[in-house]
């Protein structure tokens, strides 16, 4: 036993060394790549801030190294920006060749069509698309064509204070694994003395709302749109059980705070769902480092529900423009999203895995197990996430359930009264 553990302990050594040199190597490619004269010129918009901007600056000197003829010019834009960006890009016929997106303006972008088909290309099969988690893969789908393909990732699971565990005599190393597990425990840590909540849920209207509310939604069984888009489906029993426990954490058990957010990095709650980025936000060195032990935990799940979460994330597509730009375009974007590939960007980026082969890739996993294993749950619970509904009205109906929503969190509605005013509002939009 002895001998398996100090080799897991090499070999995670290795991988640890062998992707730190790959970075440094990236940086000092950067610094010396010569000039060249390339048969095609792309321009990449996108995103991506800190260290993922200097990691596909990195990615993409290393595909040109292996790709002479094709020169890509990486154009940062802000979250904010991009989409304005890339509609008014469109209108005036001034596109980049290859754009990312948030997973939820896909169905805009598909609609103004303007993008390439990537199902079209004549290698498409070759990409073992159906690799790609299946939910990822709805995203890009629009009248029956792919027009984007899943590479970056993030989704929700629970995080939890091991400390508060621990002082209340509950194990830290056994979280919730049920609703009913999870009301518990918040019950059993609940301290109105010291200010102490069990379970922080986000009861501010939005899309932070929304989004969150889905996870429950879709663990109880329920669906939020119909099958076909075009109507509210929340408002279900699955829908009322979802909504049913959230009120009851706030106003009958008293575990959960109504109000501002931000009480579990304050070591103030004792448990809540957010995303993998809270993990690099939270660890020492963080933008928002906190002091007491945590970790984290697949999200608990009803008696008789399912696994389910709410994914984040990026699609990657090529705008029409000529065949050649086209042709060299699709290589890059086979490139990037290649398992091969995306091993290394999930590794440098702590993005979550869009292909099943990656989150089952023994290195990744021993890098993430090492390095970090608070990730292993979102890494394992990346299969189980939905996508949200691909439909272009999705901003304004999200508001509009959220508003309803907020409205039983805080008493002002029933369960029933809540669900059928939004079902209202939301069916009004779709029906525009």
């Amino acid at each position: 036993m002895k001998k398996l553990k100090v080799k897991a302990i090499v070999i995670a050594a290795v991988i640890i060394v062998a992707v730190i040199a790959g970075v440094v190597g990236y940086t000092v490619y950067l610094n010396l790549k010569p000039s060249k004269e390339a048969e095609v010129e792309l321009k990449f918009w996108n995103y991506w801030d800190g260290t993922n901007s200097q990691v596909i600056e990195a990615l993409i000197s290393e595909f040109e190294a292996a790709n002479s003829d094709i020169d890509i010019t990486n154009v940062p834009i802000t979250w904010g920006e991009l989409l304005p960006k890339l509609m008014a890009a469109a209108a005036g016929g001034e596109v980049p060749e290859i754009a990312i997106a948030d997973l939820v303006w896909m169905s805009k972008l598909a609609g103004i069509g303007l993008l390439l088909p990537l199902s079209e290309f004549g290698d498409f099969e070759e990409i073992d698309y159906e690799d790609f988690y299946p939910e990822m893969r709805k995203i890009g789908r629009y009248n029956d064509k792919s027009y984007s393909l899943p590479v970056s990732a993030n989704n929700l699971q629970l995080f939890y204070n091991k400390d508060i565990f621990e002082a209340n005599g509950l194990d830290p190393e056994d979280p919730p694994t049920t609703w009913d597990e999870l009301l518990d425990i918040a019950q059993v840590v609940r301290d109105p003395v010291e200010g102490i909540w069990g379970m922080e849920l986000y009861t501010g209207t939005g899309e932070g709302l929304t989004w969150q509310f889905q996870v429950y939604l879709w663990q109880a069984g329920g669906e939020f749109l119909s099958a076909d888009l075009s109507s509210a489906a929340f408002n279900s029993p699955e829908g009322k059980r979802a909504l049913q426990f959230w009120v009851d954490l706030i106003q009958t058990h008293e575990v959960s705070p109504p109000g501002p957010w931000g009480y579990f990095g304050q070591g103030k709650a004792a448990m809540v769902m957010d995303g993998t980025w809270m993990i690099g936000g939270w660890r020492p060195g963080g933008w928002a480092p906190i002091t007491f032990d945590w970790g984290t935990a697949q999200m608990p799940i009803p008696i008789g529900g399912e696994p389910a979460t709410n994914m984040g994330g990026e699609q990657i597509f090529i705008f029409e423009t000529t065949s050649e730009k086209e042709a060299a375009a699709w290589e890059f974007v086979k490139w990037l999203t290649s398992k091969e590939t995306q091993v290394t960007w999930d590794m440098l980026t702590s993005f979550m895995p869009v292909r099943g082969s990656v989150a089952n890739d023994s290195v990744y996993l021993t890098w993430a197990t090492t390095t970090e294993p608070r990730l292993i749950p979102f890494i394992e619970g990346q299969q189980y996430a939905h996508a949200r509904p691909m439909v272009t009205q999705y901003p304004e109906l999200s508001d509009a359930f959220s508003e309803e929503l907020q409205k039983a969190l805080y008493g002002v509605l029933s369960v029933d009264e809540a669900l059928a005013s939004a079902e209202t509002r939301v069916n009004d939009i779709l029906a525009g």
